[in-house]
């Protein structure tokens, strides 16, 4: 029996298997000390033997197939520098560095024992190639005294390994390429070398061989390249394209096809994209395209290649990650190259459902796009005008917002180019479709309008502002072009296929959503509104260029309202060349107003008529008369003409309304103030609605409420009072409450409709039937029973419709007093912020707590309660009413009446902004000089009251 031989501890040095274990760990920083003390040791002050150094040398070579941890990074480091430092040492001391020893080494500690498992055989590869990478870096072939044998052998086992493992092959590709563009510039023999052994292994037409070709090329200009391999011996010769593009495209799917070696076959697929790509593109990049150009080897090798629609979509990956990586370093001349037509379809196709394979990849390829376009604006330019040009349709089909994104991204100086590939569109769709048409000329419309909403221009500078306006004036004449006019048959700007009249109407509303927000982006709202209608007037004057559409109707009465609008805009021009500031916004303010009026009455809405014609004499009342009186009505006149402004849907109106009524707060008197209270009070009913707007039951001011602020989406900018604002969350708010509202009595009425029908058909009602055998049969009715229960069965379910006719009527009333209580809010929210000093104001509060307590709608209520506590935060006990009449009893009955609210019954928010109220009043009461008793007096009388009568 054989004994177990006790290990000798003697020899050993710890510190050294220490540091030997150290350069293994997975921490770069412990591996990088463990090389340092392992070369200190080594150091010539230590005077090292040659056995120790020979022993460090084998160790580091066997540490080199370690796959345990970061072995092969920590010790490759070492090598290479206990290389250099072996070199370094030699050169002092006048000796001959045993460089052949060094590679026998390598073979020895390398070669792969017999009887071995599949993962050491691939440790001992590795281990090779680790090893000769850490010679080839070290340098110690380029010195004086090494012979070009020494390089030519360990090519030799490099290439030789690349020809046995094909999985390695782009390893050892790398390193090769990596010491020909070392820092230490070796001898022309030395590089001959590579290239001569490259095409002696039959390599030369492989991604590596290509890209160790060009690297030599490049580097190493005067090498005699073999020939016979490539035109001129260049890769990149233009007639070598497609050749170079298979060899790219299929470097681990096939063989090359100029050989059918074993030795050259391809391994398994890899996700990593191959180093020969950054080598052939690079270079282009760089050394210019004197021979290929960019574009033709991207058409060539990515967009025919890995995009075709044959490919597989391991290639189409590739293909993802290759757009990835040059679409941030790509020149913006060579933008067009890259967005080619295979890839844009890959990217709709993958991106149109999170389950597609690629899905995630093309998610990263259009976050690339946006990350280069953050950093160069002028791309976002390029790849919107390529959109545009080609597929428009790019965001509806991915479910993205890339073409909005890369807008708000371009540089402003491109807009104007981009508006016009816009315009080129609605021009000629490309399309013979009609309906693919308008679809497209709807998205570019679209896309137009968001260029306009995307822009904030408020204090910028007047550069800015000045190609602001050039661009805007462009997508708003080009607007009016194709809405209202019809080019001449002969004028470059025919359309291919005829604008259809829904198209024109589309316009028309993309073009008064601009109008309306361009009314919030200037210091001059009118400036603009009355641009849009001047072309339009000047568009008119020459018939020879454009055929009107515009029609006024066969009534004179029309043309000539219109006609006085402009004699009055006119006016209007020539009093701002004069007017003080304080009169220059109520002129601006009455401009838009006509200038917005007119403009709806082109687009057809005959009650913009009425309105102008409120106007006209609302202006003379105010601007021609001297008497208090006509001043007077004329304020009235305005409040009524903003009243039916905001009783609209249009989101233009909305934005008209809030922008004058902030202009002339100042000549609101109480009569009209009151006239909007009168809103407030309205009841929520078809009756109310009726009264509200005189309709005698005819449909509302407000028709489509669900159209009331369509277009409010994604539009909330900045601007003058326009904080709050009407939103469809309010709809639908208003919609559930219905919903609960008349939930309550489905059960009822289909109880009512089910014993009608019952006896109708003379049967009982269902949940009555029920536990009962009878049986109910029409076979003894005879054909006139039969006609008169159809009759029955008719009037049954006549009436039922009716019911359900007058529900609806019922919640569309509804909603539209509620939104035109939210809209008379939001104006009086402008009066208070604007006139919380005018002793009016203190008028608003007892109807605000009223229309707190009767109201249904939670939105309004809500609106209400906000603008008491805004009139609270806005009035300091520092401020003084602009009155000089005594306010002390006003203010005093005022509160009388708050208190009186707040005992009925209602909500907690009820309670909460009675007590906000009355604080207010009483603020403003002390404030002006009122006597503090009197409200403590006041508040000691209804606490009395409350504990009296809870």
């Amino acid at each position: 029996m054989s004994k177990k031989r006790r290990r000798e501890s003697s020899g050993v040095d710890t510190e050294v298997v220490e540091i030997y274990e150290d350069l293994a760990n997975e921490d770069e920083e412990v591996r990088l000390r463990a090389a340092k003390a392992l070369l200190s040791r080594v150091l010539p002050d230590n005077n090292p033997s040659n056995e120790e150094l020979e022993k460090i040398l084998k160790r580091l070579f066997r540490g080199l197939c370690s796959s345990r941890k970061a072995a092969r990074l920590g010790f490759s480091v070492a090598l290479t520098e206990f290389l250099v430092q072996g070199s370094a040492r030699c050169q002092a001391s006048d000796q001959a560095q045993d460089i052949s020893a060094i590679i026998d080494t390598l073979e020895a500690q390398t070669r792969i024992p017999v009887h071995v498992s599949g993962q050491e055989e691939r440790d001992h590869y590795f281990g090779r190639l680790f090893g000769a990478d850490a010679i080839l870096q070290s340098g110690i072939l380029s010195l004086s005294n090494s012979s070009t044998s020494h390089l030519e052998r360990l090519l030799e086992l490099v290439f030789e390994l690349a020809k046995k493992k094909s999985w390695l092959r782009e390893e050892c590709g790398w390193i090769l390429c990596t010491a020909l563009k070392s820092p230490r510039p070796m001898s022309i023999d030395n590089a001959q070398l590579f290239v001569d052994k490259l095409y002696a292994c039959g390599l030369a037409k492989t991604p590596e061989g290509v890209a160790l070709w060009i690297t030599a090329r490049f580097a190493y200009p005067d090498i005699q390249f073999p020939k016979h391999v490539w035109r001129h011996q260049d890769p990149l010769h233009r007639k070598e394209t497609a050749l170079l593009a298979r060899i790219l495209k299929e470097t681990t799917i096939r063989e090359s096809e100029d050989t059918k070696k074993k030795d050259v076959q391809r391994g398994n697929w890899k996700a990593k994209l191959h180093f020969a790509w950054d080598v052939v593109f690079g270079s282009l990049l760089k050394h210019g395209q004197k021979q290929m150009s960019l574009g033709q080897l991207w058409q060539e090798a990515v967009d025919d290649g890995l995009f075709a629609t044959s490919s597989s979509d391991e290639r189409k990956y590739w293909g993802f990650l290759i757009f990835q990586k040059f679409v941030t370093t790509f020149p913006v001349n060579e933008m067009l190259n890259l967005l080619s037509h295979n890839l844009r379809r890959c990217l709709v196709n993958q991106l149109a459902s999170s389950e597609r394979f690629l899905h995630r990849a093309a998610e990263r390829s259009l976050r690339a796009i946006h990350s280069r376009a953050e950093k160069d604006p002028e791309v976002a330019s390029v790849v919107v005008r390529d959109f545009a040009q080609n597929m428009v349709n790019f965001d509806v089909l991915t479910k993205t917002k890339t073409i909005e994104k890369l807008i708000s991204q371009a540089d402003p100086k491109d807009l104007r180019s981009i508006v016009h590939d816009f315009i080129e569109v609605i021009v000629r769709p490309h399309v013979q479709d009609e309906r693919a048409a308008a679809a497209t000329r709807q998205l570019s419309a679209d896309y137009l309008v968001f260029a306009v909403r995307s822009r904030v221009i408020l204090n910028a500078s007047e550069s800015s502002v000045a190609l602001y306006r050039d661009f805007v004036s462009l997508i708003t004449e080009s607007l009016i072009k194709y809405a209202y006019f019809e080019p001449v048959p002969d004028m470059q700007h025919t359309t291919s296929l005829p604008i259809s009249v829904a198209s024109r109407e589309m316009l028309k509303t993309r073009l008064t959503t601009c109008v309306s927000l361009l009314v919030l982006k200037s210091d001059n709202p009118a400036y603009y509104p009355h641009q849009v209608l001047s072309f339009i007037r000047s568009c008119e004057s020459r018939p020879q260029v454009f055929r009107s559409l515009i029609s006024l109707g066969s009534n004179s009465d029309i043309a000539e309202t219109v006609h006085k609008g402009w004699d009055t805009i006119d006016w209007l021009d020539k009093e701002e060349l004069t007017a003080d500031a304080s009169r220059l916004n109520y002129l601006r303010a009455f401009k838009l107003l006509y200038t917005l009026t007119i403009l709806q009455i082109y687009n057809g809405d005959t009650e913009a008529v009425g309105m102008i014609q409120d106007l006209q004499g609302c202006f003379e009342a105010l601007f021609v008369s001297t008497s208090r009186t006509d001043r007077g009505l004329g304020a009235e006149t305005l409040v009524e003409v903003i009243l039916s402004l905001v009783s609209r849907p249009s989101l233009l109106f909305k934005r008209l309304a809030q922008q004058v009524f902030s202009a002339c707060t100042s000549l609101v008197s109480d009569i009209a103030l009151q006239s909007m209270v009168d809103v407030l009070q309205t009841r929520e009913t078809i009756s109310g609605q009726q009264e509200t707007f005189e309709q005698d039951g005819s449909e509302s001011a407000i028709s489509d409420v669900e159209m009331s602020d369509v277009e409010e989406i994604g539009a909330q900018h900045a601007g003058n009072h326009d904080a709050s604002t009407t939103s469809d969350s309010e709809v639908s708010s208003v919609k559930e409450q219905d919903h609960v509202d008349n939930s309550e009595s489905t059960d009822d009425e289909l109880a009512e409709f089910d014993a009608k029908l019952a006896q109708a058909l003379g049967t009982r009602p269902l949940d009555k039937d029920r536990g009962t055998n009878e049986k109910s049969s029409d076979e003894d009715m005879d054909d006139d029973q039969m006609e008169a229960l159809d009759a029955q069965l008719e009037t049954v379910f006549r009436e039922r419709k009716k019911l359900a006719s007058k529900k609806s009527e019922k919640k569309e009333a509804k909603e539209t007093i509620v939104l035109f209580k939210a809209r008379v809010l939001e104006l009086l929210e402008i009066y208070i912020k604007e006139q919380y000093l005018n002793p009016l104001a203190l008028d608003l509060l007892i109807p605000l707590l009223t229309v707190i307590r009767t109201t249904s709608s939670k939105q309004v209520s809500e609106k209400a309660y906000a603008l008491i506590r805004e009139y609270s935060k806005l009035y300091k006990l520092k401020d003084r009413l602009d009155s000089e009449a005594k306010l002390g009893p006003i203010m005093m009955t005022t509160l009388n009446s708050i208190h009186e609210l707040a005992t009925k019954e209602g909500s907690n928010a009820y309670s909460n902004a009675c007590s906000q109220a009355s604080l207010l009043v009483a603020k403003i009461h002390i404030a002006n000089g009122g006597d503090p008793a009197e409200v403590l007096t006041r508040y000691a009388e209804t606490q009395l009251k409350f504990i009296k009568e809870p």
